[in-house]
């Protein structure tokens, strides 16, 4: 039975945070908001796992502090047998986040100092965050908690008279979109792809950059463009398997902005339904070790959880590639292919040509399988 409490989940980082949030708790209940917390608490009748679990599910909201502690507990990278509480309520939050099929209306990150907004759980780094320390915030955090609009909608009034119809477009224009900065690409060097796995979590899809530098821009450029959740799937992503003529056994990963999204928009703008829409794509060929599992394990988690995180990560030597997964965006469309369906006008064409085009061999990249990591 949902209730319009407000339950607040922290880490115990030290005596001085944890007094923190009390006093967070205690001029939100000053203010009207009624808050549950852990510290106003003695022993539970029911004990403390089934009492998280009842706030987390029927809390109207949960507030998530969020710190260097929090996030590697609830991410499943703290020790073992420390923070079990955090740990306990990440996997809650993570199971009731699933459900409402990755949807947020619910879970608000906040912060104590902005520094730590690179701390805030994975899933939930597209949604709203508040950060306290910075003026304005709080008042914001507490519209939210409160359903209080900062801003108050003014009354819907009466439309204007339709403009002159738009003179039809005859004339054929290119029309360009492109997910590749070209001259960024060629300075990043993506040479390799990789897979990461956290328990309870949706998978990663790394690519693997030579140049940390450049590979980062690519992401930044990518988030300002689609966001930390490619909402819209502009960012088409397409893996295919089977052989291709002049290339290793294994398989291609192909990306691109999604043409269809483009030609959607393009009609929206006006253009008519004959002009040509032009894009750059990339594409890395992966040539695994006979008997590796690992394309399957990312097939099959992401069967499960429907969605997958697209992260960059940069090579180390012979050591496992360097995750950048705070800048990851959060997708849920991916295409597994075979080269027996794709047609002569598919935009995957190009990967059963890749084996015509002359390549250098590349010296910073180990020939072969996929890495993954397992966590």
């Amino acid at each position: 039975m949902a209730t319009d409490e407000v339950f607040i989940s922290y880490s115990y980082d030290s005596a001085e945070h944890v007094r923190a949030v009390l006093e967070l708790s205690n001029r939100l209940r000053e203010e009207g908001v009624d808050c549950a917390l852990d510290q106003y608490e003695t022993s539970p009748p029911e004990g403390w796992p089934r009492w998280m679990d009842k706030k987390i599910r029927e809390s109207k909201y949960v507030v998530l502090v969020c710190t260097e502690t929090y996030y590697k507990r609830v991410m499943g990278q703290e020790e073992q047998g420390i923070g079990q509480s955090v740990k306990w309520e990440g996997n809650l939050i993570y199971q009731h986040f699933y459900e409402s099929d990755t949807l947020n209306t619910r879970f608000v990150p906040i912060l104590f100092q902005k520094a730590s907004r690179k701390f805030v759980p994975d899933p939930l780094r597209g949604a709203t965050i508040y950060s306290l320390d910075i003026e304005g915030d709080y008042d914001k955090f507490y519209a939210r908690l409160t359903d209080t609009p900062i801003v108050t909608k003014p009354p819907l009034g009466k439309r204007r008279a339709p403009l002159p119809a738009k003179a039809v477009k005859t004339d054929p224009t290119w029309f360009m979109t492109s997910a590749i900065n070209v001259e960024l690409w060629d300075q990043a060097r993506w040479g390799a792809t990789f897979f990461m796995h956290y328990e309870g979590r949706p998978p990663y899809l790394g690519l693997v950059f030579k140049e940390e530098a450049p590979a980062r821009e690519i992401f930044r450029q990518w988030h300002e463009r689609y966001g930390a959740r490619d909402e819209d799937e502009e960012l088409r992503i397409s893996i295919v398997e089977g052989d291709v003529e002049g290339e290793d056994p294994g398989y291609t990963v192909h990306i691109s902005a999604d043409p269809e999204v483009t030609v959607r928009r393009l009609k929206q703008a006006g253009l008519g339904d004959d002009d040509m829409v032009f894009t750059v794509t990339r594409l890395n060929r992966m040539n695994p070790a006979p008997g590796s599992t690992n394309l399957e394990l990312f097939k099959r988690r992401y069967r499960d959880f429907k969605s997958y995180f697209l992260i960059p990560a940069v090579l180390q030597g012979s050591n496992m590639p360097k995750a950048i997964s705070e800048l990851g965006i959060f997708k849920s469309k991916i295409l597994f292919r075979h080269v027996s369906e794709i047609g002569k006008h598919d935009l995957d064409r190009i990967v059963l040509e890749s084996g015509q085009r002359k390549r250098s061999p590349n010296p910073d990249y180990h020939p072969g399988g996929t890495e993954t990591r397992e966590t």
